[in-house]
């Protein structure tokens, strides 16, 4: 099945969606999830189906080797995981979609195509810099990048912090 969601002709049919599709749509869900327990893989699970949902990304999952079995979402395909007791994202793809494949992956960001949308799925520590081996990803049009960014600014309220690049190997 072409991910791709065709428009609906009359308005009232995306009233419990919040939107309109005006051609074919890949819907996506994001969500920093703080460790993904069996009650918020339910709620996930029930959210992609009320709206429909194509591919999810996590982040945060906080899931590491001995508990890979956490990550499993019913009617989706695990596409690409990084397992990390403190950290972790997970993407998913729903059953049905044929035409996904994963990219590319790093320990800040995995990346997936699906159709011809390229997708990166990011998960940058809040004590890590964005430098040379972690720097976001250059796609190909269309594309989308998700994520947890944890880029803090004196603008946005914060402090200006002291962060080294050790910071970012002890994460990894």
């Amino acid at each position: 099945m072409d991910p791709g969601h065709k428009a609906r002709k009359n308005p009232s049919d995306n009233a419990n969606l919040g939107f309109q599709a005006v051609g074919p749509a890949l819907r996506i869900m994001q969500l920093n999830v703080e460790g993904l327990s069996a009650a918020k893989r339910h709620i996930i699970e029930s959210l992609a189906e009320i709206h429909h949902i194509d591919v999810i990304y996590l982040q945060e999952t906080h899931v590491n080797d001995d508990k890979s079995d956490r990550l499993t979402i019913s009617v989706f395909d695990i596409i690409s995981y990084t397992l990390h007791a403190k950290h972790g994202c997970a993407t998913y793809v729903r059953s049905d979609v044929s035409d996904a494949a994963r990219v590319s992956s790093s320990p800040c960001c995995d990346v997936i195509r699906v159709s011809r949308y390229h997708i990166a799925n990011i998960d940058k520590p809040p004590t890590g810099l964005w430098n040379n081996t972690n720097l976001q990803p250059v796609l190909p049009h269309p594309a989308v990048l998700v994520g947890d960014f944890n880029s803090n600014h004196p603008d946005w309220g914060y402090q200006e912090a002291d962060l080294n690049v050790e910071s970012l190997q002890e994460w990894a």
